[in-house]
């Protein structure tokens, strides 16, 4: 059932000014937001300098397309979700340190981030291809207990659905997303002439992650605006910006639409990808107090989606938070919780 008249103007009311409230605090200097059911678009409204179809760097939202791609290639055959990343990518058995760290480490624990693979690794500040690399994050970091969120997730999954479609990520990405779902402006390496929101001023959050944690880079981006490159450091210094954990751009519209695939689904297993298979995770998916009865995700350059079947709601807020010369301290969650929260208590019935 789709929201009554009364209720879409209540979601166009409340969001306006919720966005305007948040952006006026300084949580980010502009916003794009999509509010939409099952079919249709609800609301739709853009802040600051920025358009409709304007592209972001959406950060980790490249997980939920690339985990999309992986339940695709399950169910078409490729692989299956019991199976181990080392069968999947048989050079990492050649490695006798990998070999063993990742023995019984299956796609299904790549996508619930129960790998018990470290949090965080700069790969840039290493010599040497991605197996290299993983081999030296691997012996200076120890195995991590229970969940723990880790790009490094990704980075194997995007990999595997390499090695298995026998593409790149990003044809992967045209060939077996954009185009079936016909998503529109989404791409890894965007086109120079798509309007594109800039993300931030250099990579100042990571150089202090460096510091912190004793690692030396000296090819850092000028703390200029970056605006088309992605914003996160491995996808960006390491892997040439097409990376299974960050590298994506798109226009609000295209997540949408990809909610939408996710909110009609009748497949089993993209519909088990929406349940809590480990605390606080699907395949892919995030849940909790942020996606009230549904679930979604986040991305570090202030990028957010969720949706609710139960509900028949979902929303994509695109902003650029860290598009600010000193470091925002507002905790962005505190805007997308508010915003899910007040779509939600709208959409739930009496």
């Amino acid at each position: 059932m789709s929201p009554s008249r009364n209720d879409t103007e209540n979601i166009a009311k409340s969001v306006a000014e919720l966005t305007r409230e948040y952006a006026e605090r300084g949580y980010f200097p502009s916003a794009s937001i999509r509010v939409f059911d099952r079919e249709h678009t609800l609301y739709q409204s853009v802040l600051g300098d920025v358009a409709p179809d304007t592209v972001y760097d959406v950060a980790s939202l490249t997980k939920i397309a690339v985990a999309t791609i992986a339940l695709i290639l399950m169910e078409k055959g490729f692989f299956r979700l019991q199976d181990e990343i080392a069968d999947c990518l048989p050079l990492l058995r050649k490695d006798t340190l990998l070999r063993e760290r990742l023995s019984g480490v299956t796609l299904e624990r790549l996508l619930t981030h129960t790998s018990g693979i470290v949090d965080w690794y700069p790969f840039y500040t290493e010599s040497g291809d991605f197996y290299q690399a993983l081999h030296t994050a691997l012996s200076r970091c120890g195995p991590v207990e229970g969940m723990v969120y880790s790009d490094l997730n990704f980075m194997l999954l995007g990999k595997a659905i390499e090695s298995a479609a026998g593409m790149p990520l990003d044809r992967c990405l045209q060939k077996l997303l954009t185009a079936p779902l016909d998503l529109g402006k989404i791409s890894y390496l965007p086109n120079p002439l798509w309007d594109i929101a800039p993300s931030s001023y250099g990579n100042p959050i990571e150089e202090a992650m460096c510091a912190e944690r004793g690692f030396s880079y000296s090819g850092w981006r000028s703390h200029e605006p970056v605006r088309g490159g992605v914003n996160d450091g491995n996808a960006f210094y390491f892997f040439g910006g097409v990376a299974g954990s960050a590298g994506i751009f798109a226009e609000p519209l295209a997540y949408q639409r990809l909610c939408q695939f996710h909110m009609n689904t009748d497949s089993p297993l993209m519909l088990a990808a929406q349940q809590e298979r480990a605390p606080g995770r699907g395949l892919g998916w995030q849940m909790g107090p942020m996606y009230p009865d549904g679930c979604g995700h986040t991305g570090f350059t202030g990028t957010s989606v969720y949706f609710s079947r139960k509900l028949n709601i979902g929303a994509v807020a695109f902003t650029n938070r860290l598009f600010y010369q000193k470091p925002n301290p507002n905790p962005t969650n505190d805007f997308r919780r508010a915003l899910h929260e007040t779509l939600a208590s709208i959409c739930k019935p009496d």
